[in-house]
């Protein structure tokens, strides 16, 4: 492919709070990281675990489908299989600046050579070729499967022809509420539209659970499932206090979407019965990943979570906590996983973030700042600050130990020496033509004492060693002053 694309990206640019460009060295250190805890976590295979065969669909981006992955190795799975949608990196047309860079592409890189993932597909989870690929490769491999996990969240699905739109909004009424403008610290006012019928239609169709349901049918067909097998599907609940993060998720579009996973999962468990296997919507606590940071209220509701966990050491689970503990619940005995299933058949994840004492530390500092044209509290100023921190993790950025002052691989490869099946962009070997760029470095806010920031360094890391001027990037966004939310794209990346 010729020489190697190096280049110096200091700082995360783009537009509002979508990040354009990934640092492939930061993605890189972050999965190390994340392979390093989850085997001090596990550091012995667990007695369900070992020899095991797994699917994880969305597995690349540093949210809960890589972690899982990351889990079940540490865990003892023998195989392990991901799927994601990841597009190609995309360089100016002079080759002199680069444009899009998925963080995904240099997580799955980095999982594959650590040797935690054994084959990616890179494709559309919802097409039938997809899973037609997966069966036969599985049938060529002598495999089966012993569980699959499902973490998608996307923006559209076409299947056989048809093409549906997901949306973010509430039902009933607009709700008109106080967000937090992520880049300047200060409150403002949101309004989140109603769905229409079609629209709560049409999220189901994307982010319900029917095409779990396909790929579950497709493999039991096929007799690629094993005795025992385990299927699960990621969701979120919330509290039950009537607050708008309540309101514009699980009783919106998003919650309509989830109890349809609910009702795929429960058809599902009936359809395992003569396998003794078992299937269920996993409930997750509210963490930052960049589907989470795509819906209105969460910017806020996170901060306050974050600014409790600092003020008030009320425990805050990441993605690869939340994901060990699942793994433990499910491969540690044979039972301990019964003990956090709900009165509805779910696997409750949740159960720290919905604590009585967590859930008034939280609404404490969210309660607090409901005055819209306002500077946030210190209390949600630690919590935000916390926020930028963790969301510019997940594309490789604030890392600590990485050096953002030097160049930088960008063409790093997925392809099939690396166990990776490209069925979206199968020519992965054409030349990328690059220069190197211009280092841009963007201030951030300094909301914190020297005690705040050293409690915060110790739940999070430290930040960077700044050469030149503030560390940070141009990437953070708002919610929008004024804004009315709810057409934005709710997508983490993977199907």
């Amino acid at each position: 492919m010729g020489d190697p694309v190096m280049q110096v990206l200091s700082a995360p640019a783009g537009k509002g709070m979508a990040i354009l460009a990934a640092h492939p060295e930061g993605c890189r250190v972050q999965a190390v990281r994340q392979i390093t805890r989850a085997a001090q976590a596990i550091p012995q295979p667990l007695p369900l675990a070992e020899g095991r065969t797994a699917l994880v669909i969305g597995s690349t981006t540093l949210g809960f489908g890589s972690s899982t992955a990351i889990a079940l190795r540490a865990a003892g799975f023998e195989n392990i299989i991901g799927l994601g949608h990841e597009g190609l990196p995309v360089f100016e047309k002079d080759g002199s600046a680069v444009r899009r860079v998925s963080p995904g592409w240099y997580l799955t890189s980095a999982l594959h050579q650590a040797g935690t993932l054994d084959r990616t597909y890179i494709a559309d989870a919802f097409q039938d070729g997809t899973r037609n690929r997966v069966i036969e490769d599985l049938r060529n491999a002598g495999l089966r499967l012993d569980a699959l996990f499902y973490s998608v969240a996307a923006p559209r699905r076409t299947y056989q022809g048809q093409t549906w739109a997901s949306v973010i909004k509430v039902n009933g009424e607009p709700l008109y509420t106080v967000g937090i403008d992520y880049k300047t610290g200060r409150t403002t006012p949101v309004r989140i539209l109603a769905a229409t019928a079609q629209e709560r239609f049409d999220t189901i169709q994307v982010m319900g659970g029917q095409d779990l349901q396909l790929w579950v049918g497709a493999l039991l067909s096929a007799g690629l499932l094993n005795e025992g097998a385990t299927v699960a599907a990621y969701s979120y609940i919330g509290s039950q206090d009537s607050n708008d993060l309540r309101r514009v998720y699980w009783e919106g579009t998003m919650g309509d979407a989830k109890k349809d996973i609910d009702r795929a999962t429960r058809a599902i468990r009936e359809q395992l019965r003569s396998l003794n296997g078992k299937a269920f919507s996993a409930v997750l606590p509210a963490v930052v990943t960049t589907a989470s940071a795509a819906i209105p209220s969460v910017v806020k509701y996170l901060a306050a979570y974050l600014g409790a966990n600092v003020a008030s050491g009320v425990p805050y689970l990441d993605p690869l906590d939340v994901a060990l503990r699942m793994v433990s619940y499910l491969y540690g005995s044979d039972q301990e996983w019964k003990k956090h299933i709900d009165s509805e058949g779910r696997l409750r994840l949740d159960t720290d973030e919905l604590a009585p004492r967590t859930q008034r530390a939280i609404r404490e500092i969210y309660d607090a700042n409901g005055t819209p044209g306002c500077n946030v509290t210190p209390e949600m100023g630690i919590g935000l600050q916390a926020f930028h921190w963790l969301y510019e993790n997940l594309f490789g950025f604030q890392v600590h130990g990485v050096n953002y002052q030097a160049p930088a691989r960008f063409d790093v490869p997925l392809d099939p020496a690396m166990g990776v099946v490209n069925l979206l962009n199968p020519d992965v070997d054409a030349p990328i033509p690059v220069r190197p760029i211009v280092p841009v470095v963007a201030p951030v806010e300094e909301l914190l004492t020297d005690a705040e920031r050293k409690h915060l360094e110790d739940h999070y890391g430290p930040p960077p060693v700044v050469l030149d001027g503030d560390a940070g990037g141009s990437g953070s966004g708002s919610q929008g002053e004024g804004s009315d939310q709810g057409s934005g794209d709710p997508d983490e990346s993977p199907k």
